[in-house]
């Protein structure tokens, strides 16, 4: 019998193929992200790998690379040792409160008693801590003044009526003065069915002895739907469900909807208070780079969120700290504001750089560096091409804008 070999052959050959064609591609080939081609400041040509986008689309460059590219001195400089007392210099801690009680309330461990708001401002004071003004924290953000060792901005949010009741009596007690960050819609329709507000002869009362009052939104402080499983986002900085239709917010609408909001706040405090500064605190804390365009463009600088951390003139929009948790001992809450460490310094040729959005970032043992940053600090256009990934650094004017594409 003649043994037909040939077809095992043919059907084995067939099986390789098909495990070859069906094995994964290698993760090493998945992960490899193209090179990054810079036209340097001086024209010369840089192809690189140390770089990195963030998901909102800024680029950052290893140090190395962006010296070269911008021919620059660049450094990330550690704080200086402070005397003993000083627990940070040229930085302001940014306290968050909300709501105060006269009674504990079981059910609300961030609504802090009067008795403990009372004990931290007192501890404040015998720990050495300064309290200053919204005018002199906007003039050490904006103007480059100085500010006492151990700033401290006092903030509250939302409104509420007890920042009259109680917490008014307590900080004219020690002579400080706080602002409020209120939800202007709820001003001007208070409802019978919630907490209550602040009315605007209170704030006018106030106003007039030191206290300022400032935007957190019109009507955004509010999670709204944002897909048609019914899921929610803060309304401030999502893209919203239009039902009706079955979509999305485009990006220009979403701009147009939270500029209308921010610019009817700050016209009815204009109106009620006669307000000449602006800011504000974003609800929830949550914020984008277009919200953060709204407020750039309705003259809106100084910005709040609720990020950990001291506030510099390295970003203008600061984080704060929240001590209105009841849970926490009045001495252990300001004893935390010991505790922070002042963040390293960009700097760029010796100079200190301000850092309005994305902040350097340590990755795989590099310290990347916002080129945004660096380009304005220097007098320079960059033209970043995402699609392309090409950088061009072009010498520009002073404060020249950034764009990306």
């Amino acid at each position: 019998m003649k043994l037909n070999l040939q077809r095992p052959q043919s059907r084995y050959i067939l099986i390789i193929l098909m495990l070859l064609f069906c094995l994964p591609v290698p993760l090493t080939l998945k992960l490899m992200k193209p090179k990054l081609a810079i036209t340097a400041i001086d024209g010369s040509k840089i192809t690189t790998d140390a770089y990195t986008v963030t998901p909102d689309h800024h680029l950052l460059l290893s140090r190395e690379i962006a010296e070269q590219a911008f021919r620059a001195r660049i450094a990330m400089e550690p704080p200086a040792p402070l005397p003993t007392g000083i627990y940070y210099r040229d930085q302001v801690a940014v306290l968050m409160y909300h709501h105060l009680a006269e009674q504990p309330l079981s059910l609300y461990p961030g609504v802090l008693t009067a008795a403990q708001f009372d004990e931290q401002m007192q501890l404040l004071r015998q720990n050495g801590f300064h309290v200053i003004t919204m005018q002199q924290y906007r003039q050490f953000m904006l103007e480059n003044a100085p500010v006492p060792d151990n700033a401290v901005l006092l903030t509250f949010d939302d409104g509420y009526e007890s920042f009259y009741k109680l917490a008014y009596p307590i900080l004219q007690k020690y002579g400080y003065t706080a602002v409020n960050f209120v939800i202007v819609s709820d001003v001007d329709h208070p409802s019978p069915h919630q907490v209550p507000k602040l009315t605007w002869a209170q704030m006018r009362e106030m106003k007039h002895a030191g206290m300022g009052f400032y935007n957190h939104t019109y009507n955004l402080h509010y999670y709204g739907i944002v897909d048609a499983e019914g899921g929610k986002r803060p309304a401030a900085s999502a893209l919203l469900y239009i039902p009706d239709e079955n979509r999305h917010e485009v990006n220009e609408e979403y701009y147009r909807r939270v500029t209308a909001d921010l610019a009817l706040a700050e016209r009815r405090l204009k109106e009620e208070l006669g307000n000449t500064d602006s800011a504000i605190a974003f609800p929830y804390g949550s914020y984008n780079d277009r919200l953060l365009e709204a407020c750039d463009s309705l003259g809106i600088r100084l910005k709040f969120n609720i990020g950990l951390g001291l506030s510099s003139r390295m970003t203008l929009n600061a984080p704060r700290i929240n001590e209105g948790n009841r849970t926490l001992s009045p001495a252990l809450a300001i004893g935390q504001l010991k505790q922070l460490e002042p963040q390293p310094e960009l700097t760029v040729n010796s100079l200190k750089v301000p850092l309005a959005g994305t902040k350097p970032q340590l990755g795989k043992g590099r310290i990347m560096i916002p080129a945004d940053a660096l380009g304005k600090a220097l007098g320079v256009e960059i033209r970043y091409n995402s699609s392309h990934h090409t950088l061009e650094i072009i010498p520009s004017r002073p404060g020249a804008a950034v764009r990306s594409s």
